[in-house]
């Protein structure tokens, strides 16, 4: 299958993505070469899903420390594979906004 493009970027990551979303604004015709996942390694395996699991360290350290605010969480626990999950969820999320981003008709 042959295709004429007035631009191929290489890569779907943050800067890839927002570069063919851009050139299509302009009107060129663009195409995404990409090895891996949508979105590139920060978007699925990287930034965010570290921030969305920093995010869950986050608010258990506010109830570990819930006694300097008068509270009591005498049966507090914490579920990490639900923060996992969580973590998944948001890249989901954006990996289906760049998605929509991406197949949205610019111009």
């Amino acid at each position: 299958m042959e295709s004429n493009y007035d631009l191929v970027v290489i890569g779907s990551g943050p800067g890839g993505y927002v570069a063919a979303i851009r050139a299509g604004q302009l009107g060129l015709k663009t195409a995404i070469i990409e090895s891996g996942d949508l979105g590139g390694v920060c978007l699925n395996w990287g930034c965010i899903p570290s921030k969305a699991l920093l995010k869950n360290a986050e608010v258990v350290s506010y109830f570990n420390r819930a006694d300097e605010f008068g509270l009591k969480m005498d049966n507090f626990s914490a579920d990490f594979s639900v923060a996992i999950d969580r973590s998944r969820k948001v890249v989901d999320r954006n990996t289906k906004g760049v998605a929509f981003l991406l197949n949205k008709k610019q111009g």
